[in-house]
């Protein structure tokens, strides 16, 4: 699967979702980034804006693994954003792009797709 986000495509899903087309992944982009100066306040800005909107727990998978997604940590140098993930009696931390969010797909997961979306435009 493809974690570059594509008009019409999703970062987590064959297709985008509920109206989470380009121009509503860049409304929600600019909703999160509007204070920002640099691209360093446009990354911690959508972060936080997903710590707040991205309801946790939810499930997802992981190498083909269930897991629970039971929040969400920023990475200690550069740009990314980390889930941290329950499954098999333990917790791990690992990179947002590793996981495949499975349905029901939780409150605010659009938050999600708007931060793969700023990455290419970023990147």
């Amino acid at each position: 699967m493809s974690w570059n986000w594509h008009l019409g495509h999703s970062a987590t899903l064959e297709t985008t979702p509920r109206g989470c087309d380009g121009k509503r992944l860049r409304a929600l982009i600019d909703q999160a980034t509007s204070d920002s100066v640099d691209e360093s306040d446009e990354h911690a800005g959508l972060l936080s804006t997903i710590r707040e909107e991205v309801a946790c727990p939810f499930r997802a998978r992981l190498a083909g693994e269930e897991v629970e997604c039971l929040r969400f940590e920023w990475p200690k140098n550069g740009y990314g954003l980390n889930a941290v993930c329950k499954f098999g009696g333990k917790t791990q931390v690992v990179d947002i792009t590793r996981l495949e969010i499975v349905e029901p797909l939780p409150k605010g997961h659009e938050w999600i797709e708007a931060y793969f979306a700023w990455r290419d435009l970023v990147g």
